[in-house]
């Protein structure tokens, strides 16, 4: 699994494999990685992409969460503040919402 380096003061909600669906031409494809929940941020890196996370929203840019279907599997998706969406999905999804609450985040 990978690491996130935690700034000052951060502690770790969770953390778990999960797929971030991103833009790809007209669709979005899943991209295998790792989802983080701080007292701080949400963050999510992609597996084989070393560097800087691909999703990393603190706390107050995140408007909230809500819960739906992308094909048979659950999804999560995180909407921040500036309108952006992160769907995602795998076998944590119901821990993720769990740990989104435990962060101050709400369900839309």
């Amino acid at each position: 699994m990978a690491k996130l380096n935690l700034n000052p003061g951060e502690t770790m909600i969770g953390s778990g494999q999960m797929s971030l669906y991103l833009k790809q031409g007209l669709g979005k494809k899943p991209f295998q990685g790792n989802v983080f929940v701080t007292n701080q941020r949400a963050c999510f890196k992609i597996s084989m992409m070393p560097g800087e996370p691909d999703m990393n929203l603190p706390l107050e840019e995140i408007k909230g969460f809500s819960v739906g279907k992308i094909a048979l599997f659950t999804a999560v998706t995180i909407h921040s503040k500036s309108g952006e969406t992160y769907p995602l999905t795998g076998f944590p999804a119901k821990k993720l919402q769990d740990w989104l609450r435990q962060a101050g985040v709400q369900e839309l």
